[in-house]
């Protein structure tokens, strides 16, 4: 069965169960009132779970498929949906309490100008919180070592361009950066952002069954090489 023919219960459960850590990291419930924006709503599930638990809900995405799944999930809810570019936000200045993009700004070629009209839409003490690729990862190095050394693609192709080739489930994405967290935390921190909360954790595709239990020591140090960054952050 394909994902779009699961019910939405289906596709929930699946969703917070494969990144068994959103529920925790991101408190949907805890932002009952306050004035959310989500940039690439995509099936609309996150959307949906603030909404469901009071959010003022506010979601777009690039395509006008998203932006349709999405706004039959949350009209019941008075929740808004926007067909637009993350780098031109159609909103007024200090608009919302959170901005919250999962997933999404590492496929955006100028992500400045993404995390400038965050930055510009967010008012002041607002949270920006979402998730990016990891660097650092068990499955970057294997996605390099497995196409561009093995297949011996890295002659033909530069290192971001493999990895944006092979990034998603589906081949063939045209933009993907993953970063390290000193990476991103500096660029949050460019854009003003402070109280960074920046968390490594292991995607359910990157190491099934065994997610919990691979740990890595180098000189009595763990490291966590899971593929997803977990952030939040605060408008000053």
């Amino acid at each position: 069965m394909r994902f779009d023919e699961l019910t939405f219960e289906e596709k929930r459960k699946f969703r917070y169960e494969l990144q068994d850590y959103m529920l925790d990291f991101y408190k949907y419930r805890d932002f009952a009132g306050k004035r959310v924006l989500e940039i690439g709503c995509g099936a609309g599930i996150d959307s949906n779970e603030f909404a469901s638990n009071g959010a003022i809900m506010t979601s777009v995405d690039f395509t006008e498929i998203a932006v349709k799944l999405t706004r039959d999930l949350i009209r019941k809810y008075s929740g808004q949906t926007a067909r637009c570019s993350a780098t031109i936000l159609p909103f007024k200045n200090s608009a919302f309490d959170l901005v919250y993009s999962y997933g999404v700004v590492h496929h955006i070629p100028r992500i400045d100008s993404v995390l400038s009209e965050i930055s510009r839409v967010l008012k002041s003490e607002g949270t920006f919180m979402g998730m990016v690729y990891n660097k650092d990862s068990l499955l970057y190095a294997y996605l390099m070592y497995h196409y561009g050394i093995k297949e011996g693609l890295i002659k033909k192709m530069s290192e971001e361009h493999l990895i944006s080739h092979f990034s998603e489930r589906r081949e063939g994405c045209p933009h993907t950066k993953a970063y390290t967290i000193d990476e991103f935390s500096s660029l949050l921190t460019q854009y003003g952002f402070v109280d960074l909360d920046v968390r490594i954790f292991y995607n359910a595709f990157d190491l099934p069954g065994y997610k919990r239990k691979v740990k890595f020591q180098f000189d009595d140090k763990e490291l966590n090489m899971g593929w997803h960054i977990a952030f939040r952050a605060e408008k000053t």
